[in-house]
């Protein structure tokens, strides 16, 4: 039997998915973000022919075309075949950036079958990428999303008009575990952001100390994981968290529900932290413990309500496989 279902020989391209660790709404005002890529991937594969099937698929194929040039013009008409079916738990769709990820491996096929190797041309793909990216939610978005699909790894990212986008590296250190859950409940990033955005117009002086406070979290979290200060790490993110629900409270939105509450009660109880992962509203939530040991008694005590996912650190960023979409979404 032939389950094929991509052209035999053209280009396929993945990239990961996303957890935010911090830096959530306070990265849109210029602050620092870290974020992982994770062993979820968007599978993407140009074909002649094809229309796009999703707003973000139509933005990075236009974008990519009009970034080869004339490269680009020459490109029979078509558009990317993107699976992300990776990116779902039986019907429920999990909050680890399946749009940007699926906007990063559409612009990195249209590149690949122009000839144009997404290894030699990272930087322009995340470029491309974030434009169609945000041009397909309205302009809403930070980026940070995009740049983990493109990089992959652990990464440092800010954005602000004064500098170019800070996209860095940064060492995990070895004692520092991660779980990932999530409530099956699916929520609406772009209608989290504007309510957050509604608070700035109504009452700024408040939204510039929660900003503030947020930032200045963002970068000592940054500081602490740059010398391996596991310990101020989880203090960090912790505090993060509070921060979070003080603004959800203040733009009257549930950013940290009361299951994630009971979340990080279990996990301050095993000398770790958990917070919210994105926007909040009871989708994604990230776990951080000191040990191995922690982090597996956390998994045993998730609260009622929430499911441990089963991801994994990815290092890679985008990247071309010679593999069907089908083979791909099976090799994990």
């Amino acid at each position: 039997m032939n389950d094929r279902t991509t052209l035999r020989g053209a280009p396929v391209v993945v990239a990961p998915g996303k957890v935010f660790v911090v830096g959530e709404y306070g990265v849109l005002e210029g602050g620092s973000a870290v974020l992982t890529a994770v062993s979820c991937n968007a599978v993407a594969q140009f074909i002649p022919g094809l229309e796009a099937a999703s707003a973000v698929v139509e933005q990075a194929v236009r974008r990519a075309r009009d970034a080869l040039g004339e490269v680009g013009e020459a490109l029979p008409a078509g558009s990317v075949l993107v699976d992300t079916s990776q990116f779902r738990r039986g019907e429920a769709k999990i909050g680890v950036g399946s749009s940007a990820a699926a906007a990063v491996a559409a612009v990195g096929a249209v590149f690949e079958y122009g000839g144009h190797a997404v290894a030699e041309h990272r930087d322009l793909v995340f470029e491309v990428a974030d434009a169609a990216h945000r041009a397909a939610q309205d302009g809403v978005g930070s980026g940070a999303d995009v740049a983990v699909a493109t990089y992959g790894g652990f990464l440092h990212f800010q954005r602000s008009e004064e500098a170019p986008v800070l996209r860095e590296a940064l060492p995990t250190p070895a004692d520092l575990s991660l779980v990932v859950f999530y409530s099956g409940q699916p929520a609406s990033t772009v209608h989290m952001v504007k309510s957050v955005m509604a608070l700035k117009q109504d009452t700024p002086p408040l939204y510039k100390w929660l900003m503030d406070e947020l930032k200045t979290l963002g970068g000592r979290f940054v500081s602490a994981l740059s010398v391996g200060n596991v310990a101020g790490v989880i203090q960090a993110a912790d505090a993060y968290r509070e921060t979070l629900l003080e603004l959800g409270n203040s733009a009257r939105l549930d950013i940290v529900t009361p299951a994630f509450q009971a979340a990080a009660r279990v996990a301050r109880a095993l000398g770790g932290t958990a917070k919210p992962s994105g926007a909040g509203g009871g989708d994604l939530g990230i776990a951080l413990f000191p040990s191995a040991d922690a982090a597996r008694a956390f998994t045993s005590e998730c609260p009622e309500g929430l499911s441990v996912l089963d991801v994994r650190p990815e290092p890679l960023g985008v990247r071309r496989r010679m593999a069907s979409i089908s083979e791909v979404a099976h090799q994990r």
